[in-house]
């Protein structure tokens, strides 16, 4: 019965492992890349994300820990929330301030 003869394919499987051994070092791993790096000289400015609204008693407000009147109040919010992507605000109030609810007027 005739077999085949696998010493040339291994002859030709060793040269090919060869030959990927030595042309993997040389391949690039990635890409080439400049990543910025962060200035040590400007500090970054922490920006409040959060708006709070507080009412305090005797009829008096705070805006993120910062004094505002009931005068004021629109144009204040108005400029917090006119650069912000977001417009929430929460409403926080001392337990001595009562709440009043309006209605539509139906």
């Amino acid at each position: 019965m005739a077999s085949m003869n696998v010493v040339p394919l291994i002859d030709i499987l060793l040269v090919l492992l060869i030959i990927f051994m030595v042309i993997t070092p040389l391949t690039p791993k990635g890409l080439e890349a400049l990543v910025p790096q962060p200035s040590h000289d400007v500090k970054p400015n922490p920006e409040v994300k959060v708006v709070v609204l507080q009412v305090l008693e005797n009829n008096h407000l705070k805006i993120n820990d910062e004094m505002a009147t009931w005068d004021n109040l629109g144009e204040q919010l108005t400029n917090i929330f006119k650069l912000r992507a977001e417009k929430v605000a929460f409403v926080k109030g001392d337990d001595t301030v009562g709440i009043c609810c309006r209605g539509s007027g139906n």
